[in-house]
């Protein structure tokens, strides 16, 4: 069930209601505000809704340059794909997304904002910027009350927020912009897995990545957004997966390990979505890393070793091969289920509430079906009913003090692509990914989480392997670096944490460009989560060793702690109970319920 926003009239106070002010429309026509036209919205919605034929039918917006058409819709009939190896993508479920008149969107419109202006923070450096303690201070405000609110638009501690189910635990400067998974608050934001380099086979898999230039951000003039949310495109006719490439100045000089936000959003726009798992896997195998206990091939079996089944081919396909699962299944709720707005596009409700646009003809002619505002006898606003805390906030006051308008300075120079935000693809695949990994590897000795200085490693393919160490990224006399943690703060770290880490480095990595929501990302992770546990019972019945798997989940209980997953015999237990059948799409057990309304 969606949030209502794709069916709502809006009232803006003048002339006709208008729809689609809470829903994605990228690449469709719209008029001088940014506001959808109406009949090829109404084309759209019925397309969603159908059997995937009228999509070929839906209006195109205005292309940047003639001749040169609009970015393509992205892949909007994957969700009505049937599959072998799950249930029906349709049968998996998301609780609605925060409407987009709530404060829960205008709270996490602030955090994307505090992103966008912090995006070059080297990650060494960002606990101690004085910005940070800012934004800290007043996202612990926002999220606060968002928190208390009642529900689809509550934002969920425990789950979306870090803390417990029901309650939200404040950031902190060293916390900022994180989840709250397990384990993922020690050491640095940057997942250990990310910053090493791979050996695949025979070949090495460097992790340095070519960076995108410092300062550089896009769409925050309203003409140039405004022809973006038209054509899909930038003002060189690339569209998403091609932002930023048509020019050597849009990157920086060298490679590098990822050290900043935009490092990470970076990734997040040319990752081949399972990569960051795949690699994960190689060096876990690598590192000797042991198989969960239940794994026969661990102690059991001692004359047998796995291979394509319980062995490294194994994990290492099926790590791949839950990508495409969760794809379906989310893309089933980004088209067919909640069609959610991009926060690209939310920028510009708050610019014309705010702002204006500058008027191009006489007052009084209808736009859309309805009259502007005048004021000022320049500029015209629109009465959208957002929160006026959004624009009131001091992370909108500096983006506007910065860039004279309230849009949401992107990475990006197409901005978001096009398919709309909840869930997110990238967070579905990591859930489902890193699930797999934290099952299949040793990531429990009894109730507590093994020691990520327990794996290995070695620069060479022979010779002794050494006690793995572990790093934060930086700067050192200007320079690009790897800084070796000290021993305490490598011991803190946990495999469990640096996976969880990493899924919600990639997940939030695409909040930190600016495409995506704090929500799209948690419970996104929570579908994917779901999928893989479906996933792993069914090895567990069709592999002859009978085994059995064991994890933590990514979502929190009232104290705080995740539920523990058991699979066994084609079953899935959490804290010993069976999942609610009708509630596909998430692990959290019925006693939950009265903890958190985003589980019903």
């Amino acid at each position: 069930m969606s949030n209502g926003d794709t069916d709502r009239d809006f009232d803006i106070g003048e002339g006709a209601p208008i729809k689609g002010l809470g829903s994605f429309h990228k690449s469709l026509p719209h008029n001088q505000f940014g506001e959808v036209c109406p009949k090829a919205f109404g084309e759209f919605v019925a397309a969603t809704r159908g059997n995937g034929t009228g999509f070929a039918g839906v209006e195109e917006g205005s292309a940047r340059e003639k001749g040169k058409g609009t970015a393509k819709l992205t892949n909007p009939q994957a969700g009505l794909a049937g599959d072998q190896l799950i249930d029906h993508p349709s049968l998996y479920i998301m609780p609605p997304a925060p409407s987009v008149k709530s404060e829960a969107t205008a709270a996490e419109m602030t955090e994307l904002y505090w992103m966008a202006l912090l995006r070059d923070v080297p990650f060494d450096e960002l606990a101690g910027h004085p910005d940070v303690q800012v934004a800290v201070k007043e996202l612990n405000e926002v999220y606060e009350k968002a928190a208390g609110l009642t529900g689809a638009d509550r934002i969920l501690p425990g789950i979306d927020l870090p803390g417990g189910a029901g309650s939200f635990t404040p950031f902190e400067p060293g916390t900022l912009f994180r989840l709250g998974l397990p384990g993922e608050r020690f050491g640095p934001m940057i997942s250990q897995f990310f910053i090493r380099p791979v050996h695949f086979g025979t070949q090495t898999i460097d992790q340095m990545q070519r960076p995108y230039k410092a300062g550089r951000n896009y769409l925050t003039e309203f003409d140039d957004w405004l022809k973006a949310q038209n054509s899909g495109k930038d003002s060189n006719n690339q569209d998403y997966p091609s932002s930023n490439e048509d020019s050597e100045d849009n990157f920086e000089c060298g490679n590098r390990y990822i050290s900043t936000m935009r490092d990470l959003a970076r990734f997040v726009n040319k990752d081949a979505l399972h990569q960051a798992y795949f690699n994960a896997a190689l060096l876990m195998l690598s590192g000797m890393a042991k198989w969960t206990p239940d794994n026969p091939y661990r102690d059991v079996l001692k004359r047998e070793a796995g291979f394509g089944v319980l062995g490294a081919p194994h994990i290492l396909a099926l790590v791949s091969e839950v990508a495409t699962r969760a794809l379906k299944a989310v893309w089933n709720q980004k088209w067919q289920v909640h069609l959610r707005l991009r926060p690209e596009a939310y920028g510009g409700l708050v610019h014309v509430q705010n702002i204006g646009v500058k008027e191009k003809g006489n007052i009084g002619v209808k736009e859309n079906g309805n009259i502007g505002v005048k004021e000022n006898g320049t500029y015209t606003k629109r009465a959208y009913g957002l929160p006026f805390d959004v624009s009131a906030s001091e992370a909108a006051k500096r983006v506007n003090e910065c860039y004279g308008s309230y849009l949401l300075p992107m990475a990006f120079t197409a901005g978001s692509p096009t398919h709309p935000a909840y869930g997110a693809g990238h967070a579905t695949v990591a859930g489902a990914c890193v699930t797999i990994l934290k099952a299949y590897f040793a990531t429990l000795d009894g109730k507590e989480p093994v020691k990520f200085k327990t794996l290995y490693e070695r620069a060479q393919p022979f010779g002794k392997k050494h006690k793995i160490k572990a790093y934060v990224t930086g700067k050192v006399d200007d320079t690009w670096q790897r800084i070796e943690l000290p021993d305490d703060v490598r011991e803190s770290l946990t495999i469990e944490g640096e996976l969880n880490k990493l899924a919600q480095n990639v997940a939030m990595g695409r909040t930190m460009g600016g495409v995506h929501w704090r929500t799209d990302n948690a419970r996104s992770l929570i579908l994917g989560e779901a999928l893989a546990a479906e996933i792993l019972a069914d090895i567990t019945e069709d592999a002859n060793e009978k085994p059995e798997f064991i994890f933590r989940t990514f979502a929190r209980k009232a104290d705080g702690e995740p539920y523990i997953v058991r699979i066994a015999g084609g079953k899935i237990l959490v804290d010993g109970q069976e999942p609610k059948k009708e509630r596909k799409g998430s692990l959290i057990p019925d006693a939950a319920d009265s903890e958190n309304a985003a589980t019903s």
